[in-house]
């Protein structure tokens, strides 16, 4: 029976693990519980329609019913709710977007402004520290997950080594080569007590509800420097967008920061490296972890346990250089 060790407890290698252990396999869950990372920070929202130019997701119609499936079990398994099925709601931002869009309207969610209107979509949400915590538990109880650092020198271990351990610009002697195009981003925690909104508002940034009359309102996006320090600047961009499309009063509560694992925009990485089978990435979920974990840990165990093929667009190899010899 082959086992499997996983350096890192995020959206990745959270999904990887249940899928391994679903075949039957011996699983190791490492993680190193420390800083703000991407995984934590992560606002869960789950949107079939993105950008400035109305996009379809990118293999929504895939992805989601996978997700969907894959979190309801999990929920089911550990006796706990983290997903939440909800419309979203999009302002139009300038005349463009409206012009882009060819469905139906729907009128501004109280307390908001939108004057060019807004449309209800199918959406969902991820409580994503309620999944990462509850699958935590269980892999604890099982007795294969142990805090820890995995040294990066050392010599491999007699098992497959999965590293799901997203953004780290130290020394990786395997995967070190790939060009990341990782992204800041900042993330207020917010209490409107006069709005009573159970959906996620998209308005060129989101407003997400967690309870209690607090909100998530997200993100920023920068590249310089890629660190979890959080900033004036951003606090001030987010609550400045905000405060154009509320027409009620807010108090920032909390403030967050972290990176986004992205190697090529809206895509992950995944597979094995070209010098050694037993030593495989998963990474680069970006900002759509929570849509696209359950999908690719499926396939990347298929391949890892079955030999079973990769999407090419998401081979890891596509991102190493190639090396002569």
């Amino acid at each position: 029976m082959n086992q499997f060790v996983i350096v890192g407890q995020g959206l990745a290698g959270t999904a990887l693990a249940w899928a391994l252990l679903k075949r039957g396999k011996r699983v190791r869950v490492i993680d190193r519980e420390s800083g703000n990372r991407a995984s934590r920070v992560a606002a869960g929202l789950l949107t079939p329609i993105t950008g400035k130019r109305l996009a379809d997701s990118w293999r929504w119609s895939e992805l989601f019913p996978a997700a969907r499936a894959f979190y309801r079990q999990r929920e089911t398994e550990l006796g706990c709710k983290f997903f939440r099925e909800a419309p979203a709601v999009r302002l139009f931002q300038s005349e463009a977007e409206r012009g882009r869009w060819r469905g139906a309207l729907c009128e501004a969610p109280a307390g908001f402004r939108a004057p060019l209107g807004a449309f209800e979509m199918p959406a969902a949400r991820l409580d994503v520290c309620a999944y990462l915590d509850a699958s935590r538990e269980a892999f604890r109880a099982r007795g294969i997950y142990e805090c820890a650092d995995f040294d990066l020198g050392a010599p491999l271990p007699n098992e497959t080594v999965a590293f799901c351990r997203g953004f780290d610009p130290s020394a990786d002697p395997w995967f070190g080569d790939i060009a990341w195009n990782a992204a800041k981003g900042e993330i207020l925690t917010v209490r409107v007590p006069e709005l009573h909104e159970d959906r996620v508002i998209h308005f060129g940034s989101w407003l997400a509800p967690v309870g209690e009359d607090l909100y998530r309102l997200g993100a920023t996006y920068t590249w310089d420097p890629l660190d979890a320090r959080t900033t004036p600047e951003a606090r001030a961009e987010l609550e400045a967008k905000l405060r154009a499309v509320l027409d009620v009063p807010f108090e920032v509560v909390g403030h967050d920061a972290a990176v986004r694992p992205v190697i090529d925009a809206g895509k992950p990485a995944l597979g094995t490296h070209p010098r050694n089978a037993r030593v495989a990435c998963f990474n680069g979920l970006g900002s759509k972890g929570s849509l696209l974990a359950p999908f690719f840990a499926e396939q990347l165990a298929a391949h890892l346990c079955d030999g079973g093929p990769l999407d090419p667009e998401v081979d890891v190899r596509r991102w190493l250089p190639v090396r002569a010899g």
